[in-house]
């Protein structure tokens, strides 16, 4: 969802960006509409677009709202790798099963750094 973009977030799609020509990133309105697991996002899906198009390493944004969204995303555009955390790789995940029968790469971004979004939260809670 990039909410409240921090550093985690650049290194992120800068190593997505050394996998591919063109990096596409899916931009979710709100995870927690489908996934209520999941933190509803603190700012607007307008600030979150504007953050991730001044990144150098985003070529495209395609704003979605639903995992079925991002299932038809993946489905109408040809892909070469799907980019995905790599707390995803024993986990079932949108468009996996897809993906592998296409044979689409799924490459997993690793995470070897302390930035992460619930932990800005936590430090912006703890300086009020």
């Amino acid at each position: 969802t990039f909410d409240l973009f921090h550093a985690g977030h650049v290194k992120m799609l800068e190593e997505a960006k050394r996998q591919c020509d063109y990096l596409i990133v899916g931009l979710q309105l709100d995870p927690s509409i489908d996934r209520p697991e999941k933190n509803e996002p603190s700012q607007s899906i307008i600030e979150r677009y504007i953050q991730l198009k001044g990144s150098k390493h985003v070529d495209e944004i395609v704003p979605y709202v639903s995992e079925q969204d991002l299932e038809d995303i993946l489905r109408s555009f040809k892909l070469d790798v799907r980019i995905i955390g790599d707390e995803y790789l024993e986990k079932n995940f949108t468009g996996r099963t897809y993906c592998e029968e296409k044979g689409i790469e799924i490459y997993y971004n690793s995470r070897d750094h302390r930035f992460s979004s619930s932990g800005l939260r936590k430090q912006v809670k703890l300086k009020r």
